[in-house]
């Protein structure tokens, strides 16, 4: 079976790769059955650049657009608004919207979390409108999220919290209204008792394992992540499981599939 990378960032500029290094890292990956990989939007610029490398491997990566909270707490209620028009006519070429969603953390929201709210509702609805399954970035914020989606609606087409990293009880609030939840090397980290017992209480049907790459290394990782590391993340889910990293893997998979019709 080909395994899936749930949520990466190939095109993240701190890569910097050009076309052989791309090339090495998907041969690489392929060593390893890893042969797709769904993408990460975050920025107008970024969706471009998403838009280039799935034209030269169409069979390998998924396009995923939105507008990311970072982008939202630096630019006006104006740009915003004109990146939303850009989303609008571009979604219909990907699989997802994404990632959107709140980051309430202090030194990412500022005097941004009043346009973080509006720009997030906007995307639940480009979502239904479009039948979009999302990708969920949330961080110090779930009860004004799920307030969102109770209110808003959650689109018919659901799709996942991508690198969750909370507690049974909130990641449940998420499952009971559709969604998936995607874990990354987070889950590899002995200090992480609360997602552990998360993941090891959360049916295998609602659960992803992505890289987040190049962020959201695995502990005792050198460099920059890369997509390999699901594989170090599949096999501390498969310790939690009281299972082997390729079940991990082939259920993952499976399940994300299923989330796109694929």
């Amino acid at each position: 079976m080909k395994y899936i990378d749930a949520h990466s960032h190939w095109t993240d500029v701190r890569l910097n790769q050009d076309e052989s290094t791309i090339k090495l890292s998907l041969e690489l990956c392929a060593e390893k059955n890893i042969e797709f990989f769904l993408q990460g939007g975050v920025n107008p610029d970024e969706w471009l650049r998403q838009m280039k490398l799935h034209e030269k491997y169409p069979q390998n990566f998924g396009l995923c657009f939105g507008l990311h909270p970072y982008f939202v707490s630096e630019h006006t209620s104006e740009n915003c608004e004109k990146a939303l028009d850009q989303l609008a006519q571009l979604l219909p070429q990907a699989m997802a919207l994404g990632e959107a969603g709140l980051d309430f953390r202090p030194h990412i929201m500022k005097e941004s979390e009043g346009l973080q709210i509006e720009i997030f509702e906007n995307q639940i609805e480009l979502a239904k409108v479009f039948k979009k399954p999302m990708v969920l970035h949330l961080v110090q914020c779930h009860d004004k999220a799920i307030q969102i989606f109770d209110i808003w609606g959650v689109p018919s087409t659901t799709g996942f919290v991508h690198s969750f990293n909370g507690s049974y009880e909130v990641a449940k609030k998420y499952v009971d209204r559709g969604f998936l939840i995607s874990v990354g090397g987070a889950i590899t980290f002995d200090k992480n008792k609360k997602l552990q017992d998360c993941v090891k209480k959360l049916g295998f049907e609602n659960l992803l394992i992505e890289s987040d790459s190049p962020d959201q290394a695995p502990a005792d990782w050198q460099d920059l992540n890369d997509s390999t590391s699901i594989f170090r993340v599949a096999e501390a889910i498969a310790l939690l499981k009281n299972t082997n990293a390729f079940e991990v893997l082939e259920v993952t998979s499976s399940n994300f599939k299923r989330l796109f019709r694929l």
